[in-house]
């Protein structure tokens, strides 16, 4: 069972070859190799955290949230998709209306997180003993957190809900990821709010606090109740 550990709030600021079934997918295969999910709400430090980490030792490895997927960004090392040659920033497009893109854009971030976090990885890393691989967020916050919070708060029907944990079980057993730890970056919604403003994403700047609570309320069900287990 993955280990959950929490941090306080700080002073943090703001073509590559799929591994194959027969590889098998959880890349903890490789010797020694730790796995470790960094979870927190918008703005709660999590890109802040996980560079200094790289910086500090040069067994760690990051795997960034592929939010420049959801904003139709092409970045560094992958080709365009299909949704990025139709255009639109499906990211903005959740937020200016949440019901219509909710079940969209859910669906999407889940898939492109697993896409990235199935990535085979560097010989560098793979090679290195005893290194760790730190992911930015994880499938399991994906559903637990954002799309569930989609649900309670009615952006996503029955019908979407039920249809989103049917298939998002099946990739998890087909495709599973194994997590040795979770770390929880914890930070009052207010504070995240104020430092989402400060960084002044253009997509971020109409999500209300209320959003940020309930997210928060969701990260502390998932990763602090401790009769709450991942489904």
């Amino acid at each position: 069972m993955a280990k959950r550990c929490a941090a306080g709030e700080g002073e943090l600021q703001g073509n590559e070859e799929m591994i194959s079934p027969a590889k098998k997918l959880c890349t903890s295969a490789v010797s020694g190799l730790r796995r470790i999910a960094v979870e927190g709400n918008i703005a709660a430090g999590k890109s802040t955290f996980l560079r200094l980490l790289k910086e500090s030792s040069p067994a760690y490895h990051v795997i960034s949230e592929p939010i420049t997927k959801w904003q139709n960004v092409d970045s560094p090392g992958d080709s365009v998709t299909a949704s990025q040659q139709c255009g639109g920033n499906l990211l903005d497009m959740f937020y200016r209306e949440p019901k219509r893109w909710a079940y969209t854009f859910q669906t999407y971030a889940c898939l492109s997180r697993l896409k990235a976090q199935l990535r085979q990885l560097p010989q560098e890393v793979a090679s290195q003993p005893n290194s760790t691989i730190f992911f930015e967020r994880s499938v399991h916050s994906d559903k637990l957190v954002f799309a569930e919070n989609c649900h309670d708060s009615g952006l996503l029907s029955d019908v979407e809900w039920n249809i989103y944990c049917d298939w998002h079980s099946f990739l998890l057993e087909s495709l599973p990821l194994h997590f040795d730890a979770f770390i929880y970056l914890k930070t009052t919604p207010q504070t995240t709010w104020e430092r989402m403003q400060k960084r002044g994403r253009p997509e971020e700047q109409d999500v209300a606090l209320d959003y940020l609570k309930s997210l928060h309320e969701k990260h502390e069900k998932w990763l602090l109740d401790s009769e709450n287990k991942m489904k």
